[in-house]
């Protein structure tokens, strides 16, 4: 049950949280954060994020503070705006993110500056690089702006796209989910439909704690094999110390 505080989700949440804070001093840098789902963020999303994200701890007076860290408190805004785009809340963080010059439009010029990373980001990786004009014509299709080549908030809001269209914003920085898409399997898609979760964040939660727990598990049966010796490192799961915050 979900409409309370759930200690899974909060698991998931401080466990990424803590992965990335490598040196365990309570903040997150841009280059922790880029290591967010195996570097599946670029580094124009990232600047953006620690520069106009939205941030609880953001008091208008700590401009630099702002720019070089990032709290818990702020990294759980980022969290589940990232993991479920499929509401008005996690809609609103990106979109704030992309319009480059606060001006509460994305033009195609805001994207364009987003997807040249991605394109090479593609490149580099040997995956097949879509042409920014198919992808601008297949966003274009599905929002359908009041304006063409303006895209307002109120356009990503309409009530039969709200659920779907944060892959406009996949597309443009986040590599992993765009191939995902371009490589979806219509079956997948449909079992997702029929599953019991409501939104994005709640499947991704339930997996991500079963995938933990698993984890930790695998930990302790060896660390009994062993006799309990110290297994080294200052991180926790992938790279250093497999000990679990908790």
């Amino acid at each position: 049950v979900t409409l309370y505080f759930s200690y899974e989700h909060f698991y998931v949440l401080y466990c990424r949280y803590w992965e990335l804070d490598s040196d365990h001093d309570g903040v997150i840098s841009r280059e922790d954060l880029l290591r967010y789902g195996g570097h599946r963020l670029s580094r124009a999303i990232v600047d953006r994020i620690f520069e106009v994200g939205a941030r609880p701890r953001c008091d208008g007076a700590g401009a630099q503070g702002r720019s070089t860290s990032m709290h818990y408190d702020d990294f759980i805004y980022f969290m589940l705006s990232e993991e479920d785009k499929g509401n008005r809340a996690s809609l609103q963080y990106f979109f704030t993110c992309v319009d480059i010059d606060g001006d509460g439009v994305v033009t195609p010029s805001d994207m364009r500056y987003f997807y040249d990373v991605q394109t090479s980001r593609m490149e580099s990786l040997g995956h097949e690089v879509v042409p920014f004009a198919d992808v601008l014509c297949q966003m274009s299709d599905m929002i359908k702006p009041v304006t063409e080549s303006r895209i307002l908030m109120s356009d990503l809001l309409r009530e039969d796209i709200v659920n779907v269209v944060g892959i406009v914003f996949d597309a443009l920085f986040n590599l992993d989910k765009f191939i995902q898409f371009e490589q979806r399997d219509p079956f997948a898609e449909r079992q997702k439909r029929d599953d019991p979760f409501e939104c994005d964040w709640d499947r991704f939660a339930y997996i991500e704690y079963n995938r933990l727990a698993q984890e930790e598990e695998a930990r302790e049966e060896m660390e009994l094999e062993g006799g309990g010796q110290d297994w080294g490192g200052d991180g926790w799961g992938g790279g250093g110390s497999m000990e679990s915050p908790f």
